[in-house]
């Protein structure tokens, strides 16, 4: 009984390291024993401009959002991909949102969102603000008898970012993910958009 108890907590921490970033931060999920408490965890707090600093093409905040927090996982070696991944959360009109951002091997949409479901329907659609009104993205749904997910994936091929939003309640019926996802599309976060126009006269 003893051995197989051991059994049982070896691979419950293999499993709490192997989620890595793919898994919720501290702040969303609590330790569930000594052990797992003693594993360091592998997200760290972040300002908005530290995220910014890992993240070309960005993503912000909708406007009148509130209780936003960034964080980041940061990747042992950013040569490798998947690379360092940055995360907001924030509330917006009712709902909690966790929004990602990461580098990506590949060139498709990859779902980096931690999420694990069997999506009950699953959608092609176009973000119109995102990559010039022609960025692919992917709409996923899930329809439990408790709780009601959505997710939206896109992939901006021209950096090699993947991104995901996602958000969950009770009823979600009528609910558009994809407009929340357009807006947090922030120009002044997009590459170029800073730089200067040309060399003064």
């Amino acid at each position: 009984m003893k051995h197989r108890a051991i059994a049982l907590l070896l691979i419950g921490t293999m499993a709490f390291l192997t989620a890595g970033c793919g898994g919720k931060p501290a702040a969303d999920t609590a330790a569930s024993s000594e052990t797992a408490a003693e594993i360091a965890n592998p997200w760290r707090a972040c300002t908005e401009e530290e995220a910014y600093e890992y993240t070309p093409n960005g993503f912000s905040a909708p406007e009148q959002a509130s209780n936003e927090s960034w964080s980041i996982c940061e990747a042992a070696d950013d040569k490798v991909l998947p690379g360092t991944m940055v995360q907001l959360t924030f509330e917006y009109e009712g709902l909690a949102y966790t929004a990602r951002q990461q580098p990506v091997p590949g060139e498709e949409i990859t779902d980096i969102s931690g999420l694990y479901y069997n999506w009950t329907e699953e959608e092609e659609g176009v973000l119109g603000r995102w990559g010039g009104g022609k960025m692919p993205c992917k709409i996923c749904r899930y329809a439990g008898a408790d709780v009601n997910i959505e997710l939206c994936l896109w992939f901006d091929i021209e950096t090699g970012y993947a991104y995901s939003l996602s958000t969950q309640a009770q009823d979600l019926a009528g609910f558009d993910i994809q407009a929340v996802a357009e807006a947090m599309y922030d120009p002044s976060k997009q590459i170029g958009a800073n730089a200067p126009d040309g060399p003064a006269d």
